[in-house]
C-alpha cells in the first residue's frame, strides 16, 4: 500500500472519528496504545518452519503435481457470437 492510499484511509477514519466525544477519544488512544504494546510481543514465524508441511501424503513431487493438474476443472465455455 503506498503511503498515498494509506494517508486517504486515514483521513477517511478521522472523518467518521473527529466527532466523538472527548472520552471515546481517549479510550481510542488507549487502545491504540495498547496494540502497540502488544505488537512487539508477537512471535516471529520464519518460512522455513513450513518446510514439508504437507510430506506427509507419501507422494514424491512429482506425483503431487499430476495429482493437482488431474483434480483442475475448467468452467469455460467458448460461445460464438
Amino acid at each position: 500500500m503506498t503511503a498515498t492510499m494509506l494517508r486517504s484511509r486515514l483521513e477517511s477514519r478521522w472523518s467518521s472519528l473527529k466527532y466523538l466525544d472527548d472520552d471515546s477519544k481517549l479510550d481510542l488512544i488507549t487502545m491504540l496504545t495498547q496494540s502497540l504494546k502488544d505488537s512487539g510481543n508477537r512471535k516471529k514465524i520464519s518460512a522455513s518452519e513450513f518446510y514439508g508441511i504437507w510430506g506427509d501424503d507419501g507422494m514424491s513431487d512429482d506425483e503431487f503435481v499430476e495429482a493437482l493438474r488431474a483434480e483442475r476443472k475448467f468452467n469455460q465455455e467458448i460461445v460464438e457470437i
